[in-house]
């Protein structure tokens, strides 16, 4: 008897005969993290806070004011939590794949592996891309440049005063842009020179440190109109709220003869402190 794929595209596409083990694999978790990098650059140390409800309040302290000391006089407190902001958790995207009732239980082309990565990679780019969104709408959503424009070196320190203006710490900044301008930067003496640098961009080609500031290349940035919104901007500009770490379910559906795999998530996201990141437009997208 022949197989009847049915109108599901994707049962087509999978009738290779080969098919999979009944369980996803525990590193489907490892592979979701793992492919995060703008998420790996911003504050989520609050994912565990969420008890109850579907909001994250958070406190963003202020800085007090010193006063002269006065025997007999007890200093005035100050509030340094005058301003806050909130994060709310209603993001809830997955990714599925589906699998035949009358596949072969053994596996030798190791689809399970390959479908739980590319599933896991899906979830995890969601959450990375809904992040660099938010991206524009830092520094008053003020975009440094014009659209389209190069990468310099001159455009780097000029953000870079305008973070440290704000009194940004220098600790757990980065710039995280696309690969226009990773080819930008390679046309730049200073960051390819050994004498210029203490970790150069080349021979290793790695974008590891530009003025104490970590590069990442990611093409999950928002677009403009020719390029993109990439970001300078420390760990604290924005923040992330996993209410559910990424998560793997094995779903039989017998009266239509597969078995649905599935990984999903529940997260929230937002702006900590505008001040805290400067965007700036891209050449190419």
């Amino acid at each position: 008897m022949a197989y009847n794929a049915g109108t599901d595209p994707t049962l087509v596409e999978l009738i290779s005969r080969y098919w999979v083990p009944t369980v996803f694999s525990k590193n489907v978790i490892d592979h979701t993290m793992s492919n995060l990098v703008v998420a790996a650059s911003v504050n989520t140390e609050y994912r565990t806070d969420l008890r109850f409800g579907s909001t994250v309040y958070i406190p963003v302290t202020t800085e007090p004011s010193a006063a002269e000391v006065t025997p007999g006089t007890a200093l005035t407190p100050s509030d340094v939590t005058t301003t806050g902001t909130s994060l709310t958790v209603d993001h809830w995207y997955g990714t599925a794949v589906e699998l035949s009732e009358m596949a072969n239980i053994e596996d030798p082309v190791g689809y399970l592996e390959k479908a739980a990565v590319s599933c896991a990679y899906s979830v995890a780019k969601k959450v990375d891309t809904d992040l660099g969104a938010l991206f524009s709408t830092l520094h008053g959503s003020s975009v440094y440049g014009s659209d389209g424009q190069e990468l310099t070196d001159d455009m780097i320190i000029a953000m870079m005063e305008t973070l440290d203006e704000a009194d940004v710490p220098e600790d757990d900044r980065s710039i995280i842009t696309d690969p226009s301008s990773k080819a930008d930067l390679l046309k730049i003496d200073k960051f390819v020179r050994n004498d210029y640098v203490r970790n150069p961009v080349i021979p290793t080609g790695q974008f590891g440190s530009i003025y104490n500031m970590t590069v990442k290349i990611t093409n999950n940035l928002t677009a403009a109109t020719t390029g993109n919104y990439g970001c300078m901007l420390h760990r604290d500009a924005l923040g992330l709220v996993m209410q559910k770490e990424p998560y793997s379910q094995n779903i039989p559906q017998p009266l239509t003869h597969r078995t649905v795999f599935q990984v999903k998530v529940i997260y929230g996201l937002g702006e900590l402190r505008d001040a805290f990141g400067y965007p700036f437009y891209t050449r190419k997208a």
